[in-house]
């Protein structure tokens, strides 16, 4: 059947419209990244900012061999966004090259900011894995990278380096001036992501989760942390996988109302099922020790992928927060979310997708800004390569999102179809903020006796919003047809009728 002149055109109105105009960190308020003197003191009013901001202070470009990575993100008492990044000089899949780490600034709370700068370097060898912490006490800024030797580098360095920043982020240490000196240090590497400040057991202690791999080539996972604001540091909670079935990396880890540490990590394993891709333990010492057998297989529905724990202060101190892509498809990064959990990890409820429509995402950092949050991480059109992203968001959006609204048209033959040929419609989905809209369309066909026959279709990233619904053959006699759009958990689904259809001999 060809669209011709005989189509009737049939639309759904306009469905239950639930977008709150003026929701402070609610609705998006869509800003480029622009550049500005990493110097600028923030103004009085950026502090208190409620708009939700979308930007990237980190943007990809192969031209000039430039490839960003690895986000990390904290906040400082000040109310600056210190953002951190890998500098790659390659798009290795291998994670291997001449790498350094970048920092950018906002004072606007991630509306716009600062052009990226190089802070840790070292020749031509490797400096990865950036993760972040800021001392509220001292005002301090923390980030913790791991230099790995490369031959006729030129570099000097090897291991985990601290650099700290006494000026709101302006400026750090030199990367080589502060190599980790922890007690039974065994190198590794942090988070990436953020480390973190107790605030109830051990009030004021700074800790990093660290992942590493003995010369037996067995996984472990540990902690760092100190009591003194980083003058010295002591090893925590250890626990080494000797039966080598856990690949252990990429650690995380929130403070809980309790005082209970969530501590999580990723299982390094290509192609594995959602939901079987990280372990988790808690600390109920400060992440001196791990409670009970230490770390069991998590919930988190995710593929093995990196992800960033955060519990709020405020009103939702009794969740947990995990950011990571959403997709289930096995090695595929898309959708990147916040997960929801009220039972301390046990269980995840629910989940915020950040963008209304599927996008590649991948590495990501979270951090508390007031009554909302600030999220970090790697997205693009076709990769998630192309640029680390920054999206804030209400909390309130978060545990209980108000969905945004649908439209749905379509087209369709409005002459008789022979039995002898499948009926069809052309259906567009339309839904504000986004060209894309994903969910899944079922156009059923109920008889006048009452029995029905459906046909559904997914929509994807690629479909922009239409595609053709076609029914199973009918037999002889008249239909009523009912379009449903499912909606996701961002965007309301409708449902409206599209009229009766005559099969004929």
């Amino acid at each position: 059947m060809t669209r011709t002149s005989t189509f009737r055109r049939w639309s759904g109105g306009l469905i239950a419209s639930t977008a709150v105009a003026g929701l402070a960190l609610g609705n998006a308020l869509s800003a480029s990244a622009t550049a500005s003197s990493i110097d600028a003191s923030p103004p009085a009013s950026s502090i208190t900012r409620t708009a939700t901001c979308s930007s990237a202070p980190f943007v990809s470009k192969p031209s000039k061999t430039l490839w960003y990575r690895i986000p990390s993100l904290v906040r400082t008492p000040k109310g600056t966004l210190v953002a951190f990044a890998e500098a790659r000089d390659n798009n290795d899949a291998s994670d291997t090259g001449n790498y350094d780490i970048a920092t950018a600034r906002s004072t606007d709370n991630g509306c716009t900011w600062s052009a990226p700068k190089v802070i840790a370097s070292d020749g031509a060898n490797r400096v990865a894995s950036p993760s972040a912490m800021v001392d509220a006490q001292t005002g301090n800024v923390l980030v913790l990278s791991s230099v790995s030797v490369r031959e006729n580098s030129g570099g000097q360095g090897k291991g985990l380096y601290l650099q700290t920043s006494t000026d709101d982020g302006k400026t750090f240490s030199a990367l080589l001036s502060s190599p980790m000196k922890a007690d039974g240090l065994k190198g590794g590497l942090a988070g990436p992501g953020h480390g973190i400040q107790l605030t109830r057991t051990h009030a004021g202690r700074l800790l990093y989760p660290v992942a590493y791999k003995t010369k037996d080539g067995l996984y472990g996972a540990y902690g760092i942390y100190s009591d003194d604001h980083g003058a010295t540091w002591h090893t925590g909670y250890d626990q080494l996988d000797t039966a080598g079935t856990h690949d252990w990396i990429e650690g995380t880890a929130a403070e809980m109302a309790n005082g209970d540490l969530f501590i999580s990590y990723r299982e390094r394993i290509d192609q594995a099922p959602a939901g079987t891709a990280r372990e988790w333990a808690l600390s109920k010492d400060g992440g001196e020790t791990l409670a009970g057998k230490g770390f069991a297989a998590s919930k988190l529905p995710i593929v093995s992928v990196q992800g960033a724990a955060l519990t709020p202060s405020g009103t939702y101190d009794n969740v947990l927060l995990f950011t990571a892509p959403a997709d289930r498809t096995r090695n595929l990064r898309r959708d990147l979310s916040i997960f929801v959990s009220t039972t301390g990890g046990k269980t995840w409820r629910s989940r915020y997708q950040l963008e209304l429509h599927s996008t590649p995402g991948s590495y990501s950092d979270i951090v508390q800004i007031g009554a909302g949050v600030g999220v970090l991480y790697e997205t693009g059109q076709q990769t998630w390569k192309e640029r680390i992203a920054f999206r804030s968001v209400a909390l309130s959006q978060v545990i209980n999102p108000v969905k945004v609204s649908s439209k749905m048209t379509f087209y369709r033959n409005s002459k008789p179809v022979p039995k002898s040929q499948n009926a069809k419609a052309q259906v567009k989905v339309t839904v504000p903020g986004t060209a894309s809209p994903p969910g899944r369309v079922t156009l059923t066909a109920t008889s006048t006796a009452g029995a029905k026959r459906s046909a559904s279709i997914d929509f994807t990233y690629s479909n922009k919003g239409s595609r053709w619904v076609v029914l199973p053959r009918l037999g002889v006699g008249r239909y009523h047809l009912t379009l449903t759009y499912s909606g996701t958990g961002r965007i309301k689904g409708a449902s409206v009728s599209a009229g009766t259809l005559k099969v004929v001999k």
